[in-house]
């Protein structure tokens, strides 16, 4: 039999999976979508594909077409990178800039509100415990 704390832990992970599956569907986006998205506004530099695909830990054919697709919604460019021309740069249009301000920038607001109702010594347990939690499983697969 499963040990209850896996079985809570997992469908604590699967809810926190599905509130930002909502939060996109009722925005008109794909999870990938989001999570590209979400992934340009973090890390503020130009990223790849494949930088993607090792960010979210998602096959190429997953990241590259929700990339498709939104460069088809005129909400990014894909542009040759300079040191190669098969290697694409992820580029926000005015279009993908306003849908991020619209859309991601309130996500990462409801996400630092939802952490500040922590104090910082819970916050640090969260994410070292989540990472340890983390490390032993890849240990254990």
């Amino acid at each position: 039999t499963m040990d209850k704390d896996i079985i809570q832990f997992n469908r604590l992970y699967r809810e926190l999976d599905e509130i930002y599956h909502i939060y996109a569907k009722e925005h008109g986006l794909s999870d990938s979508a989001l999570w590209i998205l979400y992934s340009l506004v973090e890390s503020n530099t130009r990223m790849t594909q494949k930088d993607m695909c090792r960010l979210w830990h998602r096959p190429p054919q997953t990241i590259n077409s929700a990339l498709k697709r939104l460069e088809a919604q005129g909400m990014l460019r894909l542009i040759p990178a300079a040191d190669s021309q098969k290697t694409k740069e992820i580029v926000l249009t005015d279009s993908g800039r306003d849908l991020v301000s619209r859309i991601i920038l309130p996500v990462f607001q409801a996400e630092t509100r939802a952490l500040r109702c922590m104090s910082i010594e819970e916050r640090t347990l969260l994410l070292s415990m989540t990472a340890k939690y983390v490390d032993h499983l890849k240990e254990e697969i």
